[in-house]
């Protein structure tokens, strides 16, 4: 009798456990076929709302704002700005001066007259003064430039570099931050 106790114990367990393993196994699928609509529903989703561009070209002539021309080998639009790679662009400021600005990528948000431009960063005016960067952030709109991680300016009598610097053409001021090193050449 204690035997036939002993033997039924361990055949229901036998079948609760094998029915909690089945349960186990059927809600891993389950949650595998979730996971594979919802990759599906992004795939859907984000496809729709990416666009990739071809050559995108951006320019502005307002009598209220300088002229800028931004482009780039190729862009993905994406929900409010625009990715673009290879960047080339053109700035002119109050005094019809002409800034040129190459990056290896930018950020452009046209809403928002902003442009981040990453890795490689060379802003070039007409007399040939360099600006060296890795990081900078045009606001087209307020006539600021902040530069980002190793900056460095070169021009015929001097060279500085910093951590970080701001470029305020509206208040014509220029902000070294950081571990600041200059070299001035006297005349």
């Amino acid at each position: 009798m204690k035997m036939m106790k002993a033997s039924n114990i361990i055949i229901i367990l036998s079948v609760l456990s094998s029915i909690l393993i089945l349960l186990y196994i059927f809600q891993l699928n389950q949650k595998s076929n979730n996971l594979e609509t919802e990759l599906k529903n992004f795939d859907k989703t984000s496809a729709v709302d990416i666009r990739e561009i071809s050559n995108p070209i951006f320019k502005s002539k307002g009598l209220e704002s300088n002229s800028y021309t931004i482009e780039a080998d190729r862009g993905i639009q994406d929900d409010g700005y625009i990715e673009l790679y290879n960047v080339r662009a053109e700035f002119e400021d109050e005094n019809n001066k002409i800034f040129y600005v190459s990056a290896d990528k930018g950020i452009y948000k046209q809403q928002y007259e902003t442009i981040e431009l990453i890795k490689n960063v060379i802003i070039l005016d007409e007399l040939k003064n360099k600006i060296l960067t890795n990081k900078a952030v045009i606001e087209l709109n307020v006539k600021k430039i902040t530069l980002i991680e190793e900056v460095v300016s070169v021009t015929s009598k001097a060279y500085i570099s910093s951590n970080s610097s701001i470029v305020d053409e509206l208040n014509n001021t220029i902000t070294y931050l950081g571990n600041v090193k200059a070299k001035i050449e006297n005349e």
